[in-house]
């Protein structure tokens, strides 16, 4: 009888790893990932520090062409409070990208610059 149960408890637990180690869907801050080009001294986005605060960069670079938010990987950490659950990213057409951390579960947390991308080729709208 106690070999039955630990076979079956055994089981179980087999069973149930092999269910979370499925592997899901890159987030999205990794889909729209595009290769990354050093930045030129002249362009504007060369003023932009990682940390600055979005009315930082808006004073510099001023309104973006186009704006888009989404969940981050750490959305899903139990028990995680830190303000980068969310991702802000703005797009400044024939400049580049400002990514954003976009505050935590609730909405609360400062948005501060988390990288910037320089992509001249930036045309503004989001393709996915």
């Amino acid at each position: 009888m106690h070999r039955l149960i630990v076979l079956t408890v055994t089981c179980l637990m087999v069973v149930t790893m092999a269910g979370c180690s499925s592997k899901s869907a890159p987030a999205p801050e990794q889909q729209s990932k595009r290769p990354s080009q050093p930045i030129p001294a002249d362009s504007p986005l060369a003023k932009v520090q990682t940390g600055m605060t979005t009315v930082q960069v808006q004073s510099i670079l001023g309104a973006p062409t186009n704006q888009v938010s989404y969940e981050s990987g750490k959305r899903w950490i139990p028990w995680y409070y830190g303000s980068d659950v969310r991702r802000t990213e703005w797009s400044y057409k024939g400049l580049g990208r400002v990514v954003f951390t976009g505050g935590n579960q609730w909405g609360g947390g400062a948005g501060n610059v988390e990288r910037v991308e320089y992509d001249p080729t930036e045309t503004g709208i989001r393709t996915n």
